[in-house]
């Protein structure tokens, strides 16, 4: 009877070894399969807010100087005169327009009519293309399938970890 007992722990300390690497691997994936695509949805949407502060950024600047514009427009009065005789294409006798190069490089009547020229802000610098979250392995983990696929294979191994870890009969001690 102690002889069975001896045998029944020699066997659960010498069986079951490769349970916990199965378990462990198989929560690993799992935790791959998610945490991937939530720190790709994170790092797109902090890509989404520089872009966007970049475009208030601009929004504000030229908000500003078209409120220096108009306010210099009501302080001086020949600069309401000179732009409504812009307007109506209005030059006086012994007065000629003054010719410019626009920043195309070529004498643009529409630019040189327009007000809009005066108080002109440049766009934003562009942001370089948005790359993905974790490489390869990353760019796979974003397609749905093959995500749904790891976390299957994941969930199978935590399974086969659990239940097929100890195999071996389990001794109750009867009488000590």
């Amino acid at each position: 009877m102690d002889d069975t007992v001896v045998q029944g722990s020699e066997a659960q300390r010498s069986g079951g070894g490769w349970t916990l690497g199965v378990l462990l691997l198989g929560l690993a994936v799992i935790g791959v399969c998610v945490i991937i695509p939530q720190a790709d949805t994170h790092r797109r949407l902090a890509y989404e807010h520089a872009r966007l502060t970049a475009d208030l950024d601009q929004i504000n600047q030229q908000s500003a100087v078209n409120e220096a514009f108009l306010a210099k427009l009501e302080s001086d009065p020949q600069l309401a005169q000179r732009l409504a005789e812009r307007q109506m294409k209005f030059i006086r006798q012994g007065e000629s327009l003054l010719q410019y190069k626009s920043a195309a490089g070529d004498n643009s009547s529409a630019a040189a009519e327009s007000p809009f020229s005066l108080v002109h802000v440049p766009a934003p610098a562009e942001l370089p293309p948005y790359q993905p979250f974790g490489g390869l392995l990353g760019a796979w983990l974003l397609d749905s399938h093959v995500r749904l696929f790891c976390l299957g294979g994941g969930l199978f191994l935590v399974a086969v970890g659990l239940v097929l870890g100890s195999n071996e009969p389990h001794v109750a001690r009867v009488g000590t």
